[in-house]
């Protein structure tokens, strides 16, 4: 990536790690070395052009759950006597924690580079009381989750990786009373490429073991089901970078990042009974469940203010899957998001974000605050 390219929140991160550990070794770099060590390199490559950052990331994978989610809850009411059978509304609130860091197993001059990323995620989350025709939808959630990877790369412009995730949700369903416990492990595999001075590209695959137990209060008993399922998670991203010398129209100092992608998600639900020997599948009486969504949006990242770079952007989100869909009226929404990277120290930084997606009929809102904190070793 040029030198002139402004840096994104996780660039910021990495190459003040890079610029120390050039110097720190033993009062500096070997006589004739030819630059810094490769997992240096990597860390810079990948972090200036914001592949890091996304690999970081879970929005995009936050806002396919959150559809998800509001889908089946949609279901579990559409499934009682009288209810309607469409026309449902959803809006849903987050707040978000996730702490990170990636560690370097090689330090000085290697043919190769290794890594090792964990990171926790933190999430609350609000869905706002909806009524349909006199049936509603409300629910609060909080979930804590761990990933811990290994990551690879042959050269700078290649990294990939392997990890395994646990996480733990808990929701009560402020409409009836009950709750949903969801436990699942995952294995999650990562790619990322340098494809050239302005474009890269991040492919991630995940597969997850759920176990959800779900409790409904009745007047005489408390109606239990315990299922499990499995989950299959795809995303592809571009995503660009572009300076004033790439683009004249741009302000000096400014930079403009662009990213076009698809996420797509199955669910397969076992057979099971509840604890009044009902037999149970999935939401609205299916096996499974699927959603998918394209996208594309830009930010805009202004000149720093001392420690701190600001950023803001657009973009459009259009749904080519989802197994609800007949219960909403919702398949496009615009993206908005603005925030700020502060960076602490040569390898520490906060990113606050705040992000929100608007369905274009009215019928679909998210917006989640993010207060994340990286470090890099």
């Amino acid at each position: 990536m040029p030198s002139h390219t402004p840096l994104g929140p996780t660039a910021i991160l990495v190459l003040g790690l890079a610029a120390t550990a050039a110097t720190a070794q033993e009062g500096g770099p070997p006589p004739g070395a030819a630059g810094p060590p490769l997992s240096v390199q990597v860390l810079s490559g990948m972090g200036r052009a914001g592949l890091l950052g996304l690999m970081s990331s879970n929005e995009r994978y936050g806002a396919v759950q959150s559809r998800v989610a509001g889908g089946r809850s949609m279901a579990a009411v559409a499934a009682q006597p009288f209810a309607p059978q469409d026309g449902y509304e959803d809006a849903v609130s987050e707040v978000l924690t996730p702490l990170s860091a990636i560690v370097r197993l090689n330090r000085g001059p290697s043919s190769t580079a290794s890594f090792l990323r964990f990171s926790s995620e933190n999430r609350w989350s609000d869905m706002d009381r909806s009524e349909n025709d006199g049936y509603a939808v409300e629910s609060d959630s909080e979930a804590h989750g761990v990933t811990a990877s290994y990551l690879f790369a042959p050269d700078p412009t290649l990294l990939m990786g392997i990890g395994i995730m646990a996480d733990a949700n808990e929701v009560d369903l402020e409409t009836n009373d009950g709750s949903i416990d969801i436990e699942w492990r995952g294995l999650r595999a990562d790619l990322l490429k340098l494809v050239s001075p302005n474009w890269g590209v991040a492919l991630r695959a995940a597969w997850f073991e759920e176990t959800t137990e779900t409790k409904i209060p009745l007047p005489f008993t408390t109606l239990e089901t315990k299922q499990d399922s499995t989950r299959l998670y795809l995303q592809a991203d571009a995503l660009g970078s572009f300076s004033a010398e790439d683009l004249g129209w741009l302000p000096r100092g400014w930079a403009l990042r662009p990213n076009i992608g698809a996420a797509w998600q199955k669910t397969w639900f076992e057979e099971t009974e509840n604890s009044l020997g009902a037999e149970v599948t999935g939401p609205l009486g299916k096996s499974s469940d699927e959603y998918g969504s394209v996208y594309a949006k830009a930010a805009l990242e202004t000149p720093a203010i001392g420690v701190v770079h600001p950023y803001f952007g657009l973009g459009i989100d259009h749904e080519f899957a989802n197994s609800y869909s007949e219960l909403t009226e919702e398949s496009d929404y615009l993206n908005s998001f603005a925030g700020a990277a502060i960076q602490l120290s040569p390898a520490a930084l906060i990113n606050v974000n705040y992000a929100r997606y608007d369905g274009f009929e009215g019928n679909r809102r998210k917006e989640a605050f993010v207060i994340a904190f990286g470090m890099a070793f």
